[in-house]
């Protein structure tokens, strides 16, 4: 009778203990990583790139074992569905793909529906995700990262539009067709360059950069070449800038205090108003 007893102790001690492996093994990831996720979607394709859309949202829902619905909507973007994404782990990182179905369109043809896949990461709690709809604008990428938007991914680009300029002599002279390039130096600071054929050449090696929410603010130093009939000459000037995190109206300006009693270029995106 002991050893009986014995034994059966054994057994229902080696029951518990398989029934627990058993339920580690069965641990649902989909309720891990369910819920929203707040941030911003910088978009690609063959027309265009790092087109950035801020205050974006992405929901994860769970909907079986280490299976979860991902929809993602954007007044940018239209919406994303991603039904039944498998999740998987490796260490501290989830891995979520699958696929689905993007609506979009432009404004009065109405919308069309794509196939879209989802490779996503969530690593430390924060989520990376790429939706891939290679049938849009020859292979459309939309990626979404959590949280605040950095300057290093608004800040450079090329910005298109027209600069208008006031001295001591005369107000508001445009100049349409006008460019300034923005690049990062790597190190939080930022080249600015503007080449006019109305107003020369500006160069700000070192401009830096101040947060305030989803607006960047740019200042710096640099050089101003111009002149009239050939004869260039090199002023001192300063610089100033905003942008907002989806660049919809970004403002530059150049100031250079030694040119016509005080030149000011300032640029704005669009074509120069009718005077």
């Amino acid at each position: 009778m002991k050893k009986s007893g014995f034994l059966f102790l054994l057994l229902t001690s080696f029951a518990f203990t398989s029934c627990s492996d058993s339920d580690d093994s069965e641990k649902d990831l989909a309720r891990e990583v369910a819920g929203q996720y707040d941030g911003y979607t910088v978009a690609s394709c063959a027309y265009f790139s790092n087109q950035v859309a801020s205050e974006q949202k992405l929901s994860i829902t769970s909907t079986e074992i280490n299976k979860v619905n991902v929809d993602y909507a954007s007044d940018s973007w239209g919406t994303i569905s991603i039904p039944d994404a498998t999740v998987v782990k490796s260490g501290n990182e989830y891995v979520i793909t699958g696929s689905g179905t993007s609506v979009m369109g432009m404004q009065g043809s109405g919308s069309k529906d794509y196939v879209c896949n989802l490779n996503g990461k969530i690593i430390n709690g924060t989520a990376d995700f790429t939706f891939t709809c290679s049938a849009v604008m020859g292979g459309l990428n939309i990626t979404f990262m959590q949280g605040e938007i950095p300057a290093e991914t608004v800040v450079p680009g090329t910005y298109s539009g027209y600069t208008k300029a006031d001295c001591a002599y005369f107000k508001d002279m445009y100049a349409d067709n006008q460019k300034i390039e923005i690049t990062s130096n790597g190190n939080n600071t930022y080249k600015i360059s503007l080449t006019s054929e109305t107003w020369g050449e500006f160069t700000i090696d070192e401009a830096t950069v101040t947060t305030d929410g989803n607006l960047f603010r740019l200042e710096g130093s640099g050089k101003t070449l111009m002149g009239m009939g050939g004869n260039v000459s090199e002023y001192a000037c300063t610089f100033t800038g905003e942008i907002d995190a989806d660049k919809e109206n970004p403002t530059f300006t150049f100031s250079v205090p030694a040119v016509m009693g005080g030149l000011t270029v300032t640029f704005k995106p669009g074509s120069a108003p009718q005077v």
